[in-house]
């Protein structure tokens, strides 16, 4: 499961995501991994880096939030 989701509240709520239980948060975890260019089997560490990337930048993060939404 997803290490980074818990840091990612204000991007969740952007999109308008609330994912309640296991299932629903492995769904956004892989649809995180895609938008980012992670396969499912990176390892969450790796993916979260390069999650924080996409979030430094203003575009990428407008990018990921409206991805996220579709």
């Amino acid at each position: 499961m997803s290490c980074y989701l818990r840091y990612m509240k204000d991007v969740l709520e952007e999109a308008d995501l609330h994912p309640q239980d296991r299932k629903e948060r492995k769904e956004v975890d892989l649809a995180i991994r895609r938008i980012v260019g992670k396969s499912e089997k990176d390892q969450c560490n790796m993916v979260w880096k390069e999650v924080k990337l996409w979030l430094a930048a203003d575009q990428k993060k407008a990018l990921l939030v409206e991805n996220l939404k579709d």
